[in-house]
């Protein structure tokens, strides 16, 4: 079936961004540059996408409402009372790939996203992976459909961690040379799945160098297809625009922080510029013996805390024997309490 997505305007560059945008997703784009032409594809287009030289020309044409109108716009403040008037589900700037994938994936696919939750550890070795594994698994117990992105290539792997390497399906490697749109159901019935998780993940037997090309698009399909997608993304913020769309994307993120005083000290480097990128961030703590607490954490990073995690003596030993994370109590609670303050109740999304 073909889906075509109208693109109104007639600036060059404006056309080039969105045509992009199409043949990521795989929409026909067909462009416009009258407000003629966009009354004529106005119910055909499952998607229309209106540059800001042509919004008000057509805002002012008075067209029913329809779903799925992104105005594209280097300027949001000059054209939201058009946008208003157009109903238009996105005002998208044109430098935001991520955006304007999720906006033009969700109208072809029919689905609003699901909840993305970024994990990122405050420093190595504190047990991100491991909590974002956790939070996978809990919200997959409570009847989610759950994804876990395995998005640092300097990770561990989460098949590692799940204990998950003999599960069938495709792989990192497998998704790289995807090219084109990547349909929400059709990934959501090739990943491998452990205890109802699936995950997005390397071979556990390859090096990881980076991640492909084509995560934007997985990343905007899992959002269609999932209730949750738990990220396991990298500590170092900014390292690749990836990194950045995928927490700027985050509904919310969470830093993992030790508590103690190297742990505090990285963990408040690492907040500090995970803040500039992300509109809602927290912190969990994980206890040390002796260590400073989790209401001096919080004041050193200065993100409120809450959840906290108590090593579990045999949490490692667990992990080695391919049995996953879920016998610490305390961090299947942890967990939990993240997934309440999404307002992600037992027996679906919210």
């Amino acid at each position: 079936m073909e889906h075509v997505a109208a693109i109104a305007t007639s600036d060059d560059q404006l056309l080039d961004v969105a045509q992009r945008w199409c043949a990521a997703t795989g929409a026909t784009p067909v462009g416009v540059d009258t407000p003629d032409g966009a009354r004529r594809e106005w119910r055909r287009a499952a998607v229309m996408l209106i540059g800001d030289d042509m919004v008000q020309e057509i805002a002012q044409m008075r067209a029913p409402r329809r779903d799925h109108v992104v105005v594209v716009t280097r300027d949001p403040d000059a054209v939201w009372r058009h946008a208003v008037d157009l109903g238009a589900s996105d005002v998208v700037d044109p430098l935001d790939d991520a955006a304007g994938l999720r906006a033009v994936g969700v109208a072809l696919d029919g689905r609003v996203e699901g909840c993305t939750v970024s994990v990122v550890g405050g420093s190595g070795g504190v047990g991100a992976s491991t909590f974002a594994a956790a939070l996978g698994l809990v919200g997959a117990r409570r009847g989610l459909a759950a994804v876990l992105l395995d998005a640092d290539p300097g990770g561990a792997g989460v098949e590692l961690l799940l204990g998950s390497e003999r599960a069938t399906g495709l792989r990192w490697t497998d998704l790289a040379a995807v090219d084109g749109r990547v349909s929400g159901d059709s990934l959501a019935d090739v990943l491998p799945r452990h205890h109802n998780l699936a995950t997005v993940s390397w071979p556990a037997a390859e090096m990881a160098v980076q991640v492909p090309g084509a995560a934007g698009a997985v990343w905007s399909a899992a959002s269609r297809a999932f209730d949750l997608v738990v990220a396991d993304a990298p500590r170092t913020v900014g390292s690749s625009g990836w990194s950045e769309s995928l927490l700027a994307g985050s509904v919310l993120t969470v830093v993992v922080v030790g508590e103690d005083v190297g742990g505090v000290g990285a963990a408040r480097r690492v907040a500090s510029r995970v803040r500039e990128t992300c509109s809602s961030v927290v912190a969990v703590s994980v206890t040390r013996r002796g260590g400073l607490g989790s209401s001096a954490a919080q004041e050193a990073i200065g993100l409120p805390v809450v959840a906290r995690i108590r090593p579990h003596r045999g949490l490692r030993l667990a992990i080695d024997h391919g049995r996953g994370p879920m016998r610490s109590r305390s961090l299947r609670r942890a967990a939990g309490d993240v997934l309440d303050l999404l307002g992600l109740d037992p027996g679906g999304a919210s």
